[in-house]
Formats: C-alpha cells, structure tokens, sequence
C-alpha cells in the first residue's frame, strides 16, 4: 500500500465464512457476529428468484471494497463529500468452455461540496481503485466509470 499513514497490525488477516444448504435448496452464509445472507443459485442456471447469488455477491464485493477504500482515504485527508454511491456491473460469458466474470464496471457518483472539490475526489477514487483489496485480488477486469459533481 506504500501509505505512510497506515499503521499495519500484522501480515495476514483471516476472515471466516460458514455455509450449508437447507432442505429447501438455498444457501446460507453464516459468520460469528454477522447477519446470515441466504442465497441461491442464479435463475439461468436453475436457481430461484429473489435470492442473492455467488455471483451477485461477487460484483457486491468488488464495488463495497471501492467504497470502503475511497471512505477510508476520505477520512485520513479530511476530505468532506456529500454523498457516495456506485452502480456496478459484472459481465459473465463463456469462454474456453467455462463461465467467468470478462469484466465488473463500477459506476460511482461522488457528489462533492464545490467544483474544486472534484479534483480531490478524482485522486482519492484512483488511488482507491489502486489499492482495493478485492478488486486486486481477482483476475477479473475492473473497469471505473465515475461521476463526480460538485453539489451547486
């Protein structure tokens, strides 16, 4: 990360995840402290409707790093936004014979306080992009197309 303001604890971290499936064919997640997520397979390959899936959470996690990274370095300059929120999209298709994610699009708009605040929120969002943990750790192309407006 190369951030002289970031204090690291130690060099590795374990996050610890439990799932099992119902009678009913439905996942469940479960982790000690958490709300449990139950999901399902996607409807195209025989799932049910209105269920989070895999794959659902996949994108989820790529664009909640973004945003938990850009709040992070928002907080450490003092920069103050009025509002953060980002569409993201994965695109999944077959190649060689195998479904992968070709690409997840995040589409953040940042709503700054003045028009010399978007530079600002230009540099924090790159450097987020940069250094997001999730997205740095998949193969998947991660593309950004970001909004960002000052408030008048």
């Amino acid at each position: 990360m190369n951030d002289p303001k970031i204090k690291v604890k130690g060099k590795k971290f374990k996050y610890r995840v439990k799932i099992k499936l119902t009678e009913k064919g439905e996942g469940i997640i479960e982790s000690i402290g958490k709300p449990n997520i139950i999901l399902s397979a996607p409807v195209e390959f025989g799932g049910k409707e209105g269920f989070w899936t895999p794959e659902d959470l996949f994108v989820a996690s790529v664009n909640a790093c973004l945003m938990t990274t850009f709040s992070y370095y928002a907080r450490k300059q003092g920069f103050k936004f009025v509002s953060f929120e980002s569409y993201a999209e994965g695109v999944l298709e077959l190649v060689e014979m195998r479904y992968v994610f070709a690409g997840i699009t995040a589409r953040p708009k940042i709503v700054v306080n003045t028009s010399e605040d978007m530079k600002i929120a230009e540099k924090i969002l790159s450097i987020s992009q940069k250094i997001c943990i999730i997205s740095n750790s998949i193969k998947t192309k991660f593309i950004l197309e970001p909004e960002i407006v000052p408030i008048s």
